[in-house]
């Protein structure tokens, strides 16, 4: 019997499913999420906050394990087709079980230019995700969910 792999599709789409429900989970449901019927545009998820009444446009990004040849580091890449100055990039990394997020960084799109490696298609990030390593993506870099929940509700949730 062949064993079938998810297709990177069905991954984004598990994916941004886990992120929409530990979102509401760790907000106490302050932050209510929608998935656009089409994300063409790059918007994986929107997020509305109940308190503010701000919405937040996300568009995310996985990874179910790190890149071999890249020394502890994983890649996320946003097609420059798809980058709007609004927003978040929302990148998570899954654990070896696949079924947890091992860590997260929320970048606002806006800084996204000036912290990724731009190619002529696409805005790639390399972040580490050790506790101690100190790249440019260590500001963004978030522990879980709840603490990604906690930057976009902003201070004096």
């Amino acid at each position: 019997m062949k064993v079938q792999r998810m297709t990177p599709t069905q991954i984004g789409a598990v994916s941004e499913h886990m992120v929409a429900a530990q979102l509401m989970l760790a907000s106490g449901g302050r932050l209510s999420p929608y998935l656009p019927i089409a994300d063409d545009d790059g918007i994986d998820l929107m997020l509305h906050d109940k308190v503010t009444k701000r919405t937040m446009p996300i568009q995310v990004k996985s990874r179910t394990g790190l890149d071999k040849a890249a020394g502890g580091t994983v890649q996320f890449d946003v097609r420059r087709s798809t980058f709007s100055e609004g927003g978040y990039l929302l990148a998570v990394l899954f654990g070896k079980g696949g079924a947890e997020i091992e860590r997260a960084w929320l970048i606002p799109m806006v800084e996204l230019p000036s912290v990724a490696n731009a190619r002529a298609d696409k805005y790639a990030i390399t972040p580490s995700p050790k506790d101690t390593s100190e790249d440019r993506y260590t500001a963004y870099r978030c522990c879980d969910l709840a603490e990604v929940s906690e930057r976009l509700m902003g201070p004096g949730r």
